[in-house]
């Protein structure tokens, strides 16, 4: 094996296997999870039992109210009704009113409504108008007539119109809500308009929000013209207003602003969006104010159908295209581009790439757009900034727009190590000079027209040596014990060095299947892949930078990168991108979390 060559230089291999423990020689790995595991599981554990704890916490508050009630004791009242649904009494003029002209008031007090014994008597209450006063609250009974709620709705059924100025928490709605305080639960049946806060509840019909939506499940469509933070959506959405959060499950037509949430079907956008995670396609559309894309995340790209719409940043994970013949105009600033940007449709004079970084080159009409190649020269990889933030995926090599000398188009890249070196690679001549440091291994460099651009980056230090004693270590404890064994013939001294530079080689070709200590990131798909059993990936999708006929290798590579254990870029795996050892380490140390039998 290759790493006990290397230690041959001070012993020979039989000297080094002696000092290793039988176990370490014999037993395989063992793959058990991590002990925070049982840690992350128990977690939503805690969480479930606080909510059953508030659950049965409230229920227990409202048994109490309706016990008080029952016994007309604390300022708890039961109305008794009659067979006809109208109150037996008259009220005493201070907690509560009847007559047939008003109807039902509730100034103060608890209250609860009792339906009479007789058979066939209406099960709710009948009469001109219900009203809660700002003192009073309802815990139980049904309701059959129109409501209007100065106070608090705590439970009941209402089969009538509701008119909410204060607090609903709970309740069954079957008629019509107009709310202009707050709801924060209950089940409405049928439409709602909201001029307050909805913080909770489920939703059935129609929703008429000129006001917020904070939280929330909504069977019916919403027709939003102020704010909607939060909530699930489960029909369509038009915004007129503005969306920053929610999981909306149905076509959404966005009018106004969208800044985040997550959109599961089609949206059409007329005016701006600046954030969220999109995973449908994304029609941009004509308006007279300009669509607009400013951020967020789009899983299966963006179709061209606006007069003039704009892209200023975003992760663009689907292919960006215009249709045959379209007659308008795009322009592009920023933004990260993983799959093709197909705007060869476009007139030349109608198409504006000045930013944005893109891991295949775009197809764009001929003499319109040129583009830069960027990449780092031993295949290390960069981030580029996307969405306010790094990208997730480091790249080695991506396509940026080529500027001019007169209008430099300004990429920003932040790399692993630092930079050593920037070369204009087509003239052979460096340009480190006119590179921006802004700390952090991140830098500026503006792109005068060049068409390729090779970055030099300091070559990473050694992985640090293993702590043998750590409970939570990469290393088996059975390579850890022989390695201890072996500092105590050398001594300190004389391992350090040989521990820090050649420690992780020696425990790779223990661990590894035969040995081999994979160099490229196909060949690490191709030993995880193999010892997992060479099972199918979900998709059949091809990588570009893969041959097509290397069957194998495209499933090893997209296995693992379904799996989590290695990352692909888009359409591109990275195939012959550089894998270090401490690399080898994780994705081999997450293999055997994956629920697959080791071969």
């Amino acid at each position: 094996m290759k790493a006990k060559r290397i230690v041959s230089i001070l012993l020979t291999g039989s000297m080094l296997l002696s000092l290793l423990p039988v176990s370490a020689l014999a037993a395989a790995p063992v793959f058990d999870a991590p002990a925070q595991t049982t840690a992350k599981k128990a977690a939503p554990l805690v969480q479930e039992a606080d909510a059953s704890r508030s659950t049965e916490e409230e229920a227990a508050t409202r048994s109490s109210r309706d016990l008080d009630a029952e016994n007309g004791t604390a300022e708890s009242f039961t109305i008794q009704l009659n067979a006809d649904g109208t109150p037996a009494g008259g009220g005493d003029d201070t907690h509560w009113y009847y007559s047939a002209d008003s109807g039902c008031w509730l100034y103060n007090g608890v209250f609860a409504l009792q339906p009479s014994s007789e058979p066939e008597a209406e099960s709710a209450l009948k009469a001109r108008l219900f009203h809660i006063g700002d003192n009073a609250e309802l815990v139980r009974g049904t309701v059959g007539c129109e409501t209007n709620n100065y106070g608090t709705i705590f439970d009941g059924i209402f089969q009538g119109k509701v008119a909410n100025f204060r607090t609903i928490s709970n309740g069954t709605f079957q008629g019509s809500v107009n709310n202009y305080q707050t709801i924060s639960d209950g089940t409405f049946q049928g439409k709602v308009d909201n001029d307050g806060v909805i913080s909770g509840g489920i939703f059935q019909g129609e929703v008429y929000n000129s006001s917020t939506i904070s939280d929330g499940t909504f069977r019916g469509p919403v027709d939003n013209w102020k704010t909607i933070s939060g909530g699930t959506f489960q029909r369509e959405v038009d915004n007129h207003g503005t969306i920053s959060n929610g999981t909306f499950q149905q076509p959404v037509n966005n009018t106004k602003t969208i800044f985040g949430g997550i959109f599961q079907g089609k949206v059409t956008n007329f005016r701006t969006i600046s954030g969220g995670t999109f995973e449908e396609v994304v029609e941009m559309n004509e308006s007279t104010e300009g669509a607009k894309i400013e951020g967020g995340t789009f899983k299966k790209g963006i179709e061209l159908n606006a007069y003039y719409p704009t892209i200023t940043d975003g992760l663009f994970d689907g292919k960006v295209s215009a249709a045959e013949g379209y007659p308008s105009m795009l322009s592009i600033s920023g933004g990260l581009f993983t799959n093709a940007a197909a705007v060869s449709t476009i007139s030349p004079d109608n198409l504006q790439i000045t930013g944005g970084y893109f891991v295949s080159k775009p197809t764009v009409p001929e003499g319109s757009v040129s583009f830069t190649s960027v990449s780092e020269q031993d295949g290390r990889t960069f981030q580029v900034p996307v969405n306010g933030d790094w990208s997730e995926n480091n790249y080695n090599e991506l396509y940026v727009p080529s500027g001019s000398s007169e209008q430099p188009n300004i990429i920003t890249v932040k790399t692993d190590t630092a930079l050593i070196d920037c070369r204009a690679a087509d003239a052979d001549v460096s340009i480190m000079s006119s590179v921006v440091s802004n700390g952090g291994n991140t830098y500026e460099i503006p792109v005068r027209g060049y068409g390729q651009i090779v970055l030099e980056t300091e070559e990473p230090a050694p992985p640090a040596p293993p702590t043998t004693g750590d409970s939570d270590s990469e290393l088996d404890s059975a390579f850890t014990s022989g390695a201890a064994a072996l500092g105590v013939v050398l001594g300190t001294a004389g391992l350090g060095y040989l521990t820090y530079i050649c420690g992780s080689s020696l425990y790779l070709s223990y661990v590894l299947p035969d040995g081999f200590i994979p160099s490229t990131q196909q060949e690490l798909a191709t030993v995880l892949w193999t010892t997992a059993g060479k099972p199918d990936p979900v998709s059949t999708a091809l990588y570009t930078d893969i041959s097509a006929d290397s069957i194998e290798l495209q499933k090893a590579a997209r296995w693992c990168a379904e799996q989590g254990l290695l990352s692909d870029h888009g359409t591109t795996f990275g195939a012959d991108a550089r894998v270090t050892n401490a690399r080898i380490i994780r994705a081999w140390n997450s293999l055997k979390k994956v629920p697959v039998t080791i071969q």
